[in-house]
């Protein structure tokens, strides 16, 4: 089979755009356990050639933490916006499978609902939840592999390690996203 794949016509676009469902496993308040958080994210690319490249992707992520009984939950969302170089180490006709390594920053916030009573306020301060709004350091490394529905369409399914930087602690997240690829250039 591998040697059925070497002897296929690489892929030969010069761009990419992507874009589609992020789903993210995150602690935003970095004490807590891990949470489910869903949203979008969308990127592009360029290469050099078939194979080197750089591309900036940004994403959203929404969810709500879990807080102690008879408190409401804590809403929070994180926004991202990573830049950096990718590689295609697998190009065929019909799969492509790379790696990116991705810096730069990711906005944070979490909200107490607004109907929370002063009692429910001191509750989930005594356990460690509270408002805050904060912009640190991201990077993200992530293996993107495309399936080709046409030349110039495919669907990407990308897992990732997404590391952020909240409360003066790292966190390290694992991020999954899929949707649309678009391709560019080439012949």
């Amino acid at each position: 089979m591998l040697a059925g794949v070497q002897t296929l016509p690489a892929q030969d676009h010069t761009a990419e755009v992507f874009g589609g469902y992020a789903y993210a496993k995150i602690n935003p308040e970095a004490n807590h356990p891990k949470e489910n958080a869903h949203g979008w994210t969308g990127g592009a690319a360029g290469y050099a050639n078939k194979w080197l490249g750089a591309g900036f992707e940004i994403a959203g992520q929404f969810g709500n933490m879990s807080t102690p009984s008879g408190t409401p939950a804590v809403s929070f969302k994180e926004y991202s916006y990573l830049v950096g170089p990718q590689v295609r180490f697998v190009s065929t006709k019909r799969l492509e499978v790379g790696a990116k390594i991705l810096l730069g920053g990711v906005f944070g916030q979490a909200r107490l609902d607004s109907a929370t009573t002063a009692a429910q306020a001191a509750t989930l301060s005594s356990a460690g939840y509270s408002n805050f709004d904060s912009t640190k350091f991201a990077m993200m490394v992530g293996l993107p592999v495309d399936v080709s529905v046409t030349k110039l369409i495919g669907i990407r399914v990308q897992p990732g390690w997404y590391r952020t930087s909240f409360i003066n602690q790292h966190q390290s997240n694992f991020r999954f996203s899929i949707g649309p690829v678009f391709r560019f250039g080439g012949q």
